[in-house]
């Protein structure tokens, strides 16, 4: 069966796919993001490992870049908190069939991992704390904390997006295309 004209022209069942995984991406990684900023108040509000701050560290490594323009730092903090959180719930979206595991918890684990490697051996080195922290002289509470922080965000990311998939819902999210030509 062809799709109608008014179909083609308004992008159809293939748009409206695009949005749903663009909206199931940004709901998931904001729960996630809920879930990480829980856990970094807790830290705060108990004083667990208060030598350990990375978002402070990597302000500071940026400040010389961004002196001029870092007039609200709240503001700074939160947007890079989102911004960070929606590209990768995007790219979770994007790739959460191809990754291992059955589940969405076991799915985003596995993208928790990941970050959590990146995050020590790129991330803490180039702000001065070496890899997964051990610069600091906080034996490994500084490398379990991140862990728990990057697995925060990344299990209810991948349980939320799993939980707001549908059975019609192929495996890979649609590609972003205007109006078909015949």
């Amino acid at each position: 069966m062809e799709p109608s004209e008014e179909m083609r022209q308004s992008g159809g069942p293939t748009r409206s796919r695009f949005l749903r995984w663009i909206w199931t991406s940004v709901v998931a990684s904001g729960c996630g993001t809920l879930a990480h900023l829980a856990l970094m108040e807790l830290k705060r509000w108990t004083h667990l490992l208060p030598q350990f701050d990375p978002s402070s560290a990597i302000r500071d490594a940026l400040s010389p870049m961004l002196a001029d323009a870092t007039p609200h730092e709240p503001a700074l903090w939160l947007a890079s908190q989102l911004n960070g959180a929606f590209l990768i719930g995007l790219l979770f979206g994007r790739v959460f069939h191809r990754l291992p595991g059955r589940s969405g918890v076991a799915k985003g684990f596995v993208l928790g991992l990941a970050g959590w490697l990146l995050l020590g051996i790129v991330l803490f080195p180039a702000i001065g704390f070496g890899p997964f922290a051990t610069s600091l002289g906080l034996g490994a509470g500084p490398a379990l904390f991140s862990l728990a922080m990057v697995e925060a965000y990344s299990l209810v990311l991948g349980a939320v997006y799993a939980a707001l998939q549908t059975p019609d819902q192929s495996h890979d999210p649609p590609r972003a295309q205007g109006p078909a030509t015949s």
